[in-house]
């Protein structure tokens, strides 16, 4: 099987997603191979949010490890010339891993949502058996997704000349792709925005309730003691001071949180959703070579983004690194 692809995209634009294939690449399998030794290694850090994350770097080392480097070999070669097995696996490949990033992220979403909403049930929804069900869900679910193509129930796995790579083909007027890409940008997006908006409320409501309590127990010690009114008055401008500094700050974060994460998700999943769901790989080639990009850079990304928002993940990395000298 030999085909030669891309006539009406520009040398120039090739030869670009290529170079940041093959340096996403690089950079996928060093960044999340780091980012596992460094939370697998902290004993701080042994919880839910730290599997999914090892969870979400394990996809992405695949995907940076396969599918990157055959994209990128394809862009330069123009051509597929790799046989009818390796076609269909890689857009499995691709595809499943894809999938397993997109339950990850819904399930990190949901797991910051019940830690604050819910703290109670907190523990018992996130044992270590149920953890590992999660886990293992997120694996099989993906994979099930991808089983009606493999055995040509739902569409097919092979190669379309039109896209110019081996991905899921219509069968009979019939294909699961599209379905595919619009759950895979609608879900997560509707979650994030809801679960962090709930956090959101709920970190503010909680901040103004203890406002409310500080200047309700200001008030009454002021009234008891009169006599140490002045310096009262200043150790409660003070604390106050640095207590609303803190929820503000507390507030902000989240805040921060929720927009970098569902603007990173837009950026990285928009371009390629709307090239595939309208089928504008051949309108839009700049387009649909950005697609590519975005979602392999979030390979890159992601495990950055929920880390470096954690005092304690910055610490794992910096320890994963620093060794302590030890004093015989």
């Amino acid at each position: 099987m030999n085909y030669t692809i891309f006539d009406n995209y520009p040398p120039k634009l090739l030869d670009f997603a290529v170079t940041f294939f093959l340096l996403f690449a690089v950079l996928g399998v060093t960044g999340n191979c780091i980012t596992i030794g460094a939370l697998c290694k902290s004993k701080k850090l042994r919880n839910a949010t730290t599997a999914f994350i090892v969870n979400l770097c394990v996809s992405d080392i695949l995907l940076s490890g396969f599918s990157m480097p055959m994209s990128a070999v394809t862009f330069l070669e123009r051509g597929w010339n790799y046989g009818e097995t390796l076609c269909k696996m890689f857009p499995l490949v691709r595809y499943s891993n894809g999938a397993v990033s997109v339950f990850t992220i819904i399930a990190i979403t949901l797991n910051r949502y019940i830690l604050i909403v819910h703290p109670r049930i907190y523990n018992r929804v996130y044992s270590t058996r149920n953890m590992a069900i999660i886990i293992i869900m997120i694996w099989i679910a993906s994979l099930f997704l991808l089983l009606f193509p493999l055995i040509e129930v739902w569409g097919k796995l092979g190669y379309d000349p039109r896209v110019g790579t081996c991905t899921i083909l219509i069968v009979n007027g019939k294909s699961p792709k599209i379905t595919f890409y619009v759950a895979a940008f609608s879900i997560p997006s509707l979650v994030i925005i809801v679960c962090y908006t709930r956090i959101y409320h709920v970190v503010h409501k909680a901040s103004k309730h203890s406002r409310n309590t500080i200047e309700m127990n200001t008030e009454c010690r002021k009234s008891e003691n009169r006599t140490s009114h002045i310096m009262q008055y200043y150790d409660t401008l003070k604390n106050r001071f640095v207590f609303f500094y803190n929820q503000e700050k507390k507030e902000l974060k989240v805040l921060k949180i929720m927009l970098v994460l569902f603007f990173t998700f837009i950026v990285c999943y928009l371009p390629v959703s709307f090239v595939k769901i309208f089928r504008k790989e051949d309108a839009f080639p700049y387009l649909n070579v950005f697609g590519y990009l975005g979602v392999f850079f979030s390979s890159i990304i992601n495990p950055v983004i929920y880390a470096a928002f954690s005092e304690e993940y910055k610490a794992a990395y910096k320890d994963l690194f620093c060794y302590r000298r030890i004093d015989i």
